[in-house]
C-alpha cells in the first residue's frame, strides 16, 4: 500500500513538473514573440518618424524660401502705390509690434508716414481738459468726456486735412498727451492707419479721430500685428473701415498698401471673418 501511494505521488509529481514546464515554456515563447513584434513596431515607428522629420525640414526650407521671395516681391508690387500721399498713423505709446512694419510698408510704396503717438488713454481727456482748449474749440467743453472727445477729434482731423497751423494738435503736444513724428506745416493726411490701444482695448480717442477722417473721405484702416491682438481690427470692421490683422507679414504689408491706395477694401488677415489673407491683384483701381 505504501509503495502504491509512493508510486502515485511520483507520477503526480512528474505530471506536475511537465505541466509547469509546458506553461513556463509557453510563456517564454510567447514573450519572445511579443518582444520580437514590439521590436518590429518600434523600428517601423522610427522609420516613420525619420521620414516625417525629413519632410518637415523640407517644408521649413520651402517656407523660408517662399517668405523670402514674398518679402522681396511686395516692395516691387507696391512701388509707387502711395506716391505723394501722407499717411497718418495713430498709435499708443510703447507700441512696437507692427509700427515699424506699417511705416516701412508706407515708405516702400512711396508714401510718407506721420506718426501720432497717444501718450495716455483717450488723450487724457477723460481725466482733465487741457487749459485753453475751450477757447480753441469755440464752444463749452465742460460737458462729458465723450462730448469733449468728439469735438477734439473733429477739430484735429480738420487741422490735418489742410496746411497751416494746428492749434489743437499743438496744445495736446505741449500738454504731454500727444507726440507727432514726421510732420511738417505743409503735410496733409491723405489716408489713416489706426492701431492705438491701451490694456488690450482700442483707444476711443484714436477711433474718434479715425471716424472724423473717414467722414471727410480719407481712407481709414484698422491695423494689428500677428503677435498681439488689440481688438483694433474688429473695432475698425464694426465702424465700417477696412482692417489688416497681420501687418507684420508680407501678405499684411501688401494688404495695407492696397487698402490705403484705394485699390481694395475689406478685412484681410488671419482672423475669423476675414476676406482672405490678402486682396486679389485684380482689385479695383486706386481712387483719384
Amino acid at each position: 500500500m505504501y509503495n502504491l501511494r509512493y508510486h502515485i505521488a511520483s507520477l503526480v509529481a512528474v505530471f506536475l513538473a511537465l505541466t509547469i514546464g509546458l506553461v513556463l515554456g509557453s510563456v517564454v515563447a510567447e514573450r519572445g514573440t511579443i518582444g520580437d513584434q514590439t521590436s518590429i513596431i518600434v523600428q517601423d515607428l522610427q522609420k516613420q518618424f525619420d521620414a516625417m522629420q525629413q519632410e518637415n525640414r523640407a517644408l521649413r526650407e520651402q517656407l523660408q524660401h517662399d517668405r523670402a521671395f514674398a518679402q522681396e516681391a511686395v516692395p516691387v508690387l507696391t512701388a509707387e502705390a502711395l506716391r505723394g500721399k501722407t499717411v497718418g498713423v495713430l498709435v499708443n505709446s510703447g507700441r512696437s509690434s507692427g509700427l515699424e512694419a506699417v511705416t516701412t510698408s508706407i515708405e516702400q510704396a512711396g508714401g510718407t508716414p506721420v506718426v501720432f503717438t497717444f501718450e495716455k488713454p483717450m488723450l487724457g481727456l477723460d481725466i482733465a481738459t487741457p487749459e485753453g482748449l475751450s477757447g480753441m474749440l469755440g464752444q463749452d467743453v465742460g460737458g462729458t468726456p465723450d462730448a469733449i472727445l468728439e469735438a477734439v477729434a473733429s477739430r484735429m482731423a480738420g487741422e490735418w486735412l489742410r496746411q497751416g497751423e494746428r492749434p489743437v494738435t499743438d496744445l495736446l503736444v505741449d500738454d504731454g498727451e500727444l507726440s507727432v513724428d514726421g510732420a511738417t506745416a505743409t503735410a496733409t493726411v491723405d489716408a489713416c492707419v489706426v492701431m492705438a490701444s491701451f490694456s488690450g482695448e482700442p483707444d476711443s480717442a484714436a477711433m474718434a479721430i479715425a471716424k472724423a477722417f473717414d467722414g471727410s473721405g480719407v481712407v481709414v484702416t484698422g491695423v494689428e500685428a500677428t503677435n498681439q491682438a488689440t481688438g483694433v481690427a474688429a473695432e475698425a470692421v464694426d465702424a465700417g473701415f477696412s482692417a489688416v490683422d497681420h501687418v507684420d507679414t508680407p501678405a499684411g504689408a501688401f494688404s495695407l498698401v492696397w487698402v490705403l491706395s484705394g485699390r481694395a477694401t475689406g478685412y484681410y488677415g488671419l482672423g475669423t471673418g476675414s476676406d482672405g489673407a490678402y486682396p486679389p491683384l485684380e482689385a479695383k483701381p486706386a481712387r483719384s
